[in-house]
């Protein structure tokens, strides 16, 4: 008899042949098994699908794999999203893991709450370290208000893949990952979620395992994930201004200036002076300058650094950082 299913955990798959058995491995590894895993092939040009399909059918889980031209992770997990029919909706990226408990903590701590979005921690694991993933042996959580929710997610950002959604609250709040985002899509898709949602519960508990590797999008030196990344977030900037939830009105209070000192001191390490210069000068901080005042203090000195001076703070920032 099959069991019914209760999350559907949505995985865009592009040129990730090599990391598929592994993957299955941590789905297997899962102790809630009423889940169906979807796969989103996003226009793969090496082997994945075909092995995909020769591994999956010895899962101990459901799975569905969809098709679709190459159109980025903003695309492949709005296609995951359509192709969603179980309560709840999870993500996860086809090179990371998961520890075991990882979609039961998120289903119990979400129903147990009645919440429209349950969060969990990440663990940052760099790629051949042999560090090992530090357990979460019991499972604690607490509802928090929609407002909590956005200062929480502005004071330490969380992917999406740590996050367990309601279906029917994402129906009906309308919100999508913005396609012509490339580059940390992410942020204005969790803002506009967290600002639509009316209960938020959060796990006291990292249970996603990213694996930070090089050659990754994230970490490559183009202006145009920058250009598109904040072109994005200019657009969630005028709909929260829009919106007077309180949720909204903690955004306002210091989402742009987070959002932007982190975008900066990316594209410091990132690119060179020439290229930062010109994305810096693109960038309007000044009229954020009240917000700083919210945010932590290395952050408060990051955007005074970069207001007091541009070369200064890219200096700074590539003597210390390395990502």
């Amino acid at each position: 008899m099959q069991t019914e299913r209760l999350v559907d955990i949505i995985i865009p798959i592009y040129n990730r042949e090599a990391c598929i058995p592994t993957l299955i491995e941590q789905l297997d590894r899962q102790t809630f098994r009423n889940f169906r895993a979807i796969f989103v092939d996003d226009g793969s040009t090496d082997a994945s699908v075909e092995k995909l399909e020769r591994v999956l059918p010895q899962a101990g889980f459901d799975y569905h794999i969809v098709r679709k031209e190459n159109g980025g992770a903003a695309s492949a997990r709005n296609a995951g999203i359509h192709a969603a029919t179980a309560p709840f909706i999870a993500f996860m990226d086809s090179d990371d893991g998961v520890l075991p408990q990882f979609l039961e903590y998120l289903y119990t701590a979400a129903t147990e709450t009645n919440a429209d979005i349950c969060s969990c921690g990440f663990q940052m694991l760099p790629v051949g370290s042999g560090i090992q993933p530090k357990p979460v042996d019991s499972l604690v959580f607490q509802s928090i208000s929609p407002a909590q929710a956005m200062t929480a997610f502005y004071q330490k950002w969380v992917g999406v893949v740590c996050l367990l959604i309601n279906r029917r609250f994402l129906q009906e709040s309308g919100v999508l990952f913005d396609e012509q985002c490339i580059y940390h899509e992410d942020i204005p898709f969790i803002t506009e979620l967290i600002e639509a949602s009316h209960s938020f519960t959060q796990i006291d508990g990292d249970l996603y395992l990213y694996y930070a590797a090089l050659g990754s999008l994230s970490r490559s030196p183009r202006i145009d994930k920058y250009e598109s990344g904040i072109a994005c977030f200019e657009r969630t900037v005028a709909k929260m201004r829009q919106s007077d939830s309180d949720a909204a009105a903690v955004f306002c209070r210091m989402g742009a200036s987070r959002y932007y000192i982190a975008t900066l001191r990316k594209m410091a390490v990132q690119l060179p002076y020439t290229l930062f210069k010109k994305m810096a000068f693109n960038i309007d901080f000044r009229q954020y300058k009240e917000q700083i005042r919210c945010l932590s203090r290395s952050q408060q000195m990051a955007c005074r650094m970069f207001l007091l001076s541009k070369r200064l703070f890219y200096a700074f920032v590539r003597l210390l950082y390395n990502d």
